[in-house]
């Protein structure tokens, strides 16, 4: 399955995304950081890949159906990197096939640890 991250996630989530099989590209490296939402949807859909952002203004392209990309929603709040991608890891099986059945927004809230 193809990726596309955006801005408000880092960079180091695609090697994340890489090691679990999957292909990931970031909006940074294409040039994209300060695209708008819609532009980034339209990438998404040309490039055959589902948005990975902390952003809920996707899910408004999703609930009308704009096109065919998908969204996963990361509900994180500030937490370090090392956090984001052990949660990404441990959930990312459940993400994929959640997609694969056709939904069209996967949420998946990440938790900070409490010490």
């Amino acid at each position: 399955m193809r990726f596309l991250v955006d801005q408000n996630l880092p960079v180091g989530l695609l090697d994340v995304l890489e090691r679990l099989g999957h292909e990931a590209l970031h909006v940074k490296r294409l040039g994209l950081s300060t695209a708008s939402d819609h532009h980034i949807w339209r990438m998404a859909v040309s490039l055959g890949a589902v948005i990975v952002s902390k952003d809920s203004d996707f899910i408004s392209f999703a609930a009308r159906g704009a096109a065919s990309a998908a969204l996963v929603r990361l509900r994180v709040g500030n937490c370090a990197n090392a956090a984001l991608y052990d949660a990404v890891r441990r959930a990312w099986a459940d993400v994929v096939a959640r997609l694969e059945e056709g939904e069209a927004v996967v949420e998946v809230r990440i938790l900070p640890e409490i010490n």
